[in-house]
Formats: structure tokens, sequence, C-alpha cells
């Protein structure tokens, strides 16, 4: 990340810390429902809700930079999918902000043009031939490895995201393997998106004891050096959570004040805005194309709940609350 965006990101946590003053510092951003991938556990593809214009983008874009967004994390669906994709990044870029992209990379070397000027990519990875392509279908696995191996051979920075279910979760060395093969950082993360995003989930879940016996495994992995992004803050987090059945708790846990809606938001595929994708369709979002961006900032509903298991928004909070550990760690993992 470059230095301005942290210098400012830095500044805009300080003022919600001193004067409670919110600032969309960062902003993300689902342009579409459609995807190329039918994975277990997610639905957004099956809501289908009108995608917002390139035009309408481009003006929303320029709201939040006057709205002071400084990071801008661009997800679906399939963000590859928009025909109008390498608009978006390259305007994104011109405004100023550090775009990451997330996708499953199956359309990497063939828009590979397209997100030439991207800062960082996050790529689903969920293991091994034989877990990846049961969680996100039929030869997704191969396309995994060719986006891998395109992004290294063109110097663009990605890490790749694992959601643990029964089906990998006894995959996590050979995961590592493969980041260190390929020259990646990992991240992990459990089964926490709500209803109206997701499926399968009591389907998928691995036992409570299994999931903390994994967690345990991936912080010894990491104090080893591995190429896990994952804060040890995270991580140890996560391994105290009550119930992982249950993404969400109304108390706050490990000291943590939750930040969405103050700091950090997300505008949906049809230009709704949440405090975060965990309250999409849960509660009221007002629509910027409606109302502008800055009034529906102002007038989003405050979430309702106090704590949760999402590895995104938990690394969020750490960051905008100024923890010296969680940012040195990523600033490593980001300037590596």
């Amino acid at each position: 990340m470059k230095a301005k965006n942290i210098f400012k990101m830095g500044l805009g946590s300080l003022g919600y810390k001193v004067l409670n003053r919110r600032k969309p510092l960062n902003v993300m951003f689902s342009v579409t429902d459609r995807c190329t991938s039918n994975c277990l556990y997610c639905a957004i593809p099956e809501r289908e809700k009108v995608e917002l214009t390139t035009s309408d983008i481009i003006n929303i874009l320029d709201q939040l930079k006057h709205a002071g967004c400084e990071r801008l994390g661009i997800w679906g669906g399939e963000p590859l999918l928009r025909s109008d994709i390498g608009e978006i990044i390259r305007y994104s870029k011109r405004k100023g902000f550090f775009v990451t992209l997330d996708t499953n990379g199956q359309l990497l070397p063939e828009k590979l043009r397209d997100i030439k000027k991207i800062d960082h990519v996050n790529i689903g990875f969920d293991g091994p031939q034989e877990a990846h392509d049961k969680l996100r279908g039929k030869d997704n696995f191969k396309k995994a490895i060719r986006a891998f191996e395109c992004l290294r051979n063109n110097n663009i920075p990605f890490w790749t995201i694992t959601v643990l279910t029964k089906f990998n979760i006894m995959y996590i060395e050979e995961i590592i393997n493969y980041a260190m093969r390929y020259g990646f950082k990992t991240t992990f993360q459990i089964l926490h998106h709500n209803e109206y995003l997701s499926r399968n989930h009591e389907h998928l879940y691995p036992s409570d004891d299994e999931l903390r016996e994994a967690i345990k495994k991936i912080i010894d992995f990491k104090k080893q050096k591995a190429p896990i992004a994952s804060s040890f803050n995270y991580l140890n987090y996560l391994l105290e959570w009550p119930d992982y059945k249950v993404p969400t708790l109304d108390y706050e846990k490990g000291g943590i004040n939750c930040l969405a809606g103050k700091l950090f938001c997300n505008i949906d595929t049809d230009g709704s805005l949440f405090p975060c994708s965990l309250l999409v369709d849960k509660i009221y979002g007002p629509n910027i194309l409606e109302n502008g961006f800055q009034p529906a900032f102002n007038s989003m509903t405050i979430a309702p709940c106090k704590a949760c298991a999402a590895s995104c928004y938990v690394e969020y909070n750490h960051l905008f609350a100024l923890n010296p550990y969680t940012l040195f760690e990523w600033l490593m993992a980001l300037k590596k």
C-alpha cells in the first residue's frame, strides 16, 4: 500500500478516535452477482440483482473520493465477468485509491490487460484438486493454478483466501506448500456469510473442535514463518470464538469496538449501502443512486451486532484501532 494511503487512513482512524468523525476509509464494492463458479457455500449468483452501469460506478467512485475513501476492494460474484472491469480499475487508480480485486481466477489470464494497474489480487483457493473442485466445481483447481502462474509471471501481488470446511480442513499444510511454491501469502477464514449470501453451511461446517485444532495448526505454521497473511491477533481471536456456527455476537469480544459503518462499509451490487457484507439484506440499506453516497453513509443503520468471526472485518477493526502488532504484520505482508 502506498505511503499516502496509509497516512490518510491513519489520520482518518485518529479522527474517529478523537472526534468521533466517521469516514469511509475502506469500501468493499460488489460490482456483479454473476459468477463462473458454483461454490457449495455461496448463494450470491442466485440473487441476480440489477448491476450498476459503468457511468453509475464512475459517479460513485467520484463520490467515494470526495468522502475520503483510500482503499477500494472490488468483489462480487466474479468481477472479471464485467466487460468494463478494466475501465473501472483504471479509473479507480486515477482517483488515487489502493485497489484490490477478489476473484476465483478463472478468467484472469484472458483479462490480464484489464488488471495490470491493480494493486493487489485475492484468489479463492480451497486446497488441492480434490478439495478445491469439490467446493468450487470441476476443473476449477487447474484454472486457479493457471491464475497463480499468470500473476507470478507478471509480478502482480496476490494472496489466496481459503474458506475452512469439512472437505479441506485437513489440507492446511498442503495449502501453505502451494503458497511457498507459487510465491504468495495465504489467508484463512471460516464460513460466515449470512443466509442471503450463503448456502449449505450446516452441511459444510467442521466441528468446533476440528476448527480449533486447525486454527492452532495455522498459528503454529505462522510462528514458523510460513507465508500466512492472517494476523496473530485475528487467529487468536478466532481461536476463542464461542460457537463457529454463529458468526455474529450481540456483545463485544476481544476488546474490539466494531467500526463497520463508521470507517468501512460495503456497497452492494445494486448500489445499496450496508455497514458490512454480513448485514447485506438483513437490515435496511439506503441506495446510493437514490440518495448519493454521503447522505446514504450518514443515514446507514448502525450494525445491530457487536462482534463477528469474519476475517476481513476482524482485521479491519484491529487495523483501524491502530493496533501496533496487526499494523506491523500487515505492513510487512503488503511490502513483501
